[in-house]
């Protein structure tokens, strides 16, 4: 497989036949999700991050597939907390608390949202808690399943209960 960035967050993908048959696989029977998996293969064996939804084109041809992913980033960071202690040691050691985060709790674990920009802010959590961002839907299962304790300024509402 040869992967050629055609842009920030989008890249070519040729696949050949010979990779195709590697896998077991023909030009005329791939589908779109084993094409998907062979694109994800792909972007692990390059070392690229694939942190957020990808969208794919594929071309099947008897020469082999050509697919366009483009990577979507993700539009919250999630980390998680197995209690409520952790939490608090990671909202006090932040110079400021974060007016976008949201707090909830599902399966037994304290689960804090970061606007996906907030870097800083992620690096310094994850010091205390787990991040999540492997995780696929997560947002929708949160969204369904979890109780929202704090639906903004999550960090400064747990400052209120464990100053100290």
């Amino acid at each position: 497989m040869t992967i050629q960035p055609i842009g920030s967050a989008s890249v070519a993908l040729y696949i050949t036949p010979a990779d195709l048959k590697e896998h077991g696989l023909t030009p005329t029977g791939l589908t779109l999700e084993r094409a998907l998996e062979l694109t994800r293969t792909a972007f692990r064996q390059a070392g690229m991050d694939l942190e957020g939804s990808i969208e794919i084109e594929a071309y099947p041809e008897s020469c082999g597939v050509l697919v366009f992913a483009h990577v979507r980033p993700p539009e919250q960071r999630w980390f998680s907390f197995a209690c409520l202690e952790d939490l608090a040691a990671a909202a006090r050691a932040l110079n400021q608390p974060r007016p976008d985060a949201a707090l909830l709790w599902w399966e037994e674990r304290w689960w804090l949202s970061l606007p996906a920009g907030a870097e800083q802010t992620a690096a310094r959590l994850s010091e205390f808690g787990r991040s999540e961002a492997g995780r696929p839907h997560l947002g929708a299962s949160l969204a369904e399943h979890g109780r929202v304790v704090f639906p903004a300024d999550a960090l400064s509402g747990v400052l209120t209960y464990f100053p100290v």
